[in-house]
């Protein structure tokens, strides 16, 4: 007895003891979170929704942030969120336990490493649709095929809970855009646990079918309520569209005229029989918006720049712009927009641009008065094209010994431009200062002269592909740029501005500014006819706003038209860091050339992504 008695309190001890290291650790600070065995979701998706954070020891220092300090009860806590997070998002038998601590007793700091085992997810078998009562004009044979195509979650899918909320909500809106506007959704689920299936059944009351009521126009102070009731894109007493409500909203606020606007159908329970009035709300923006900035970057020095934008301008959506620059690249510029949307239709728009500007690039100095007039037309949220008549008076600084001015005695050389320029482009890429997702194709033919005037005749032809592919905490961002220019005079001028260069921030980083291609004797860039450049980022983000990039810049420009000589290609390589701010990263970059005489590294201090 007494011997079972001593085992009891032998083991009792131990069973007390246990914590006390693991308690021990309460109040250290958290260096690391290490999560194992997370196969699906990945590490940033499970940390953000974690109370305990991870704070690293530069983090600590660089941005003063207070460290989370250990506890064994959040911890606690936060392996049951975890759980459930797998829970909802179809894994009902995943394991979350807390692997060995790494304790470090002379920093008071602490590293968790997490063990995850997911299981096997649960998939759905089949998804159906049921009417809750008889509804005139709904087929729910054919609407099944249409809200099926619209749903998120299809049969062999893994089932998720916020995609089925996601899903209900789509399922309302099916029909609520075939009037019904009080359709609401419900489902039952049938889950299989040994097969790790379920089924869903929706469930939809449609109630009766409604119309549009009036609508009643409120906070509106300069616009007027008249043309604020053109850009409507449903009528009164017809059949409530929910969708028409919204394209609506859209349309008020690319006007650019309001900071808010709502678009709400004013929904009572008790008069569902009877038109459903809308609410139609505005909040104006400003009538005079003003935007102020300065900065500094390697290649154009300090920058300033103001702009200025009066809203409403002879009445509508029309706008006036003016923007005035200051660099070391463009000593001064003035450029005045007249904007007049909705030209043709709800999708396109028109501008008069004179303008007034000096360029000092490396190669040359141009000062250059202008009128454009371009015509833009949006396909849809991602695909645009623009035409555009231009017409330039410039004068440029002839520098001694120019091959291009062997006869030129003067050191001005003025000539006129005049001609059209195609554009379309195609960008999906999101988010828009860092994108990490998605492709940006943009392309654009210039004819200058010929039947359009001007001095010279020549076309130039240049296009860039752009793509972004998030790949676990990386971003992998790749660019091509290609262009040529072909002239039809005898002389085979073509404008210096007008020229392609390579090298630089946004080119291959291995060089300066317009520094590879041809020169002149001095040594100052030529430009050329041909250009091709590539180049492939991988972007990773460290802590707080900063993140590092590893980089591979390709690329060289020819004289000679259309010439693309991939043996004469410059290279270079080099790291680079980011760090986040409200008007885009700034950025900083060293760029290494290689297999290449030139061995100097160049240095790059500038304002958004490289591409």
């Amino acid at each position: 007895m007494l011997k079972h008695l001593l085992g009891f309190i032998f083991i009792s001890v131990l069973f007390c003891l246990q914590p006390i290291g693991l308690s021990a650790q309460n109040n250290f600070e958290v260096r690391k979170i290490s999560l194992k065995g997370n196969k699906t979701l990945n590490k940033d998706f499970l940390l953000e929704r974690m109370a305990m954070k991870e704070v690293s020891w530069l983090q600590k220092k660089l941005t003063k942030k207070e460290p989370y300090l250990y506890s064994v009860e959040l911890t606690k806590l936060d392996l049951e969120r975890l759980k459930r997070l797998y829970q909802t998002e179809g894994f009902l038998n995943v394991g979350v336990k807390l692997g060995p601590l790494e304790i470090n007793e002379k920093k008071k700091t602490v590293k968790l490493t997490i063990e995850i085992d997911e299981g096997e997810a649960v998939s759905v078998d089949s998804i159906s649709f049921e009417l809750t009562a008889k509804t005139k004009n709904v087929k729910m044979d054919s609407l099944s095929r249409k809200v099926l195509r619209q749903v998120e979650m299809r049969q062999g899918d893994r089932f998720r809970d916020q995609a089925l909320m996601d899903d209900i909500k789509r399922i309302e809106n099916a029909f609520k855009n075939l009037g019904y506007a009080y359709a609401s959704a419900t489902y039952d689920l049938f889950v299989k646990p040994t097969q790790k299936l379920t089924s869903i059944e929706y469930q939809i009351s449609p109630g009766q079918l409604s119309h549009i009521g009036a609508t009643r126009i409120v906070g509106n102070k300069h616009v007027a309520e008249k043309f604020i009731r053109k850009q409507l894109k449903y009528e009164e007493g017809e059949i409530y569209n929910r969708s028409l409500l919204e394209k609506t909203r859209k349309n008020l606020y690319k006007l650019q005229l309001f900071r808010v606007v709502s678009v709400l159908p004013q929904m009572r329970e008790d008069s569902s029989n009877k038109p459903i009035p809308v609410r139609l709300y505005v909040e104006e923006a400003p009538r005079l918006n003003a935007r102020v900035g300065a900065g500094y970057g390697t290649e154009d020095k300090f920058r300033s720049f103001l702009d200025l934008t009066y809203l409403g301008f002879l009445g509508g959506a029309r706008r006036l712009n003016l923007q005035v620059k200051h660099s070391a690249i463009l000593p001064y510029s003035v450029s005045l927009r007249w904007i007049q949307p909705r030209l043709f239709g709800a999708n396109s728009n028109i501008e008069i641009n004179p303008y007034l500007n000096r360029t000092k690039e490396p190669g040359y100095d141009t000062r250059t008065v202008g009128l454009k007039v371009p015509v833009g037309y949006e396909f849809n949220q991602y695909l645009n094209a623009s035409l555009t008549y231009y017409f330039e008076d410039v004068e440029q600084t002839v520098e001694p010994n120019d091959p291009d001015f062997k006869e030129q005695k003067l050191d001005k050389f003025p000539y006129n431009k005049s001609g059209v320029i195609l554009g379309t482009a195609y960008n999906d890429s999101r988010p828009q200062f860092s994108p990490t997702q998605g492709t940006n194709v943009s392309v654009a033919l210039k004819v200058n002269g010929y039947f359009f005037g001007g001095d010279f005749s020549y076309t130039r032809l240049w296009g860039t592909y752009r793509t972004y592919r998030q790949i676990g905490d990386f971003t992998l961002a790749f660019k091509l740029l290609a262009g040529g220019i072909k002239s039809s005079d005898s002389s085979k001028f073509i404008p210096v501005e007008d020229r392609f260069y390579s090298g630089g921030s946004t080119s291959v980083r291995g060089w300066n500014r317009d520094q590879l291609g041809p020169k002149r004797e001095s040594g100052s860039p030529r430009g050329g006819s041909s250009v091709l450049e590539s180049s492939i980022e991988l972007r990773l983000p460290l802590f707080w706003r900063l993140s590092a990039v590893a980089f591979l810049d390709i690329g060289n420009t020819w004289e000679e038209e259309y010439t693309y000589r991939l043996n004469e290609l410059a290279y270079a390589v080099g790291p680079g860091l980011r760090i986040e701010t409200p008007i885009g990263p700034v950025r900083f970059d060293v760029g290494f050339p290689v297999w290449n005489e030139k061995k100097s590294p160049q240095f790059f201090i500038s304002v958004g992504q490289a591409f």
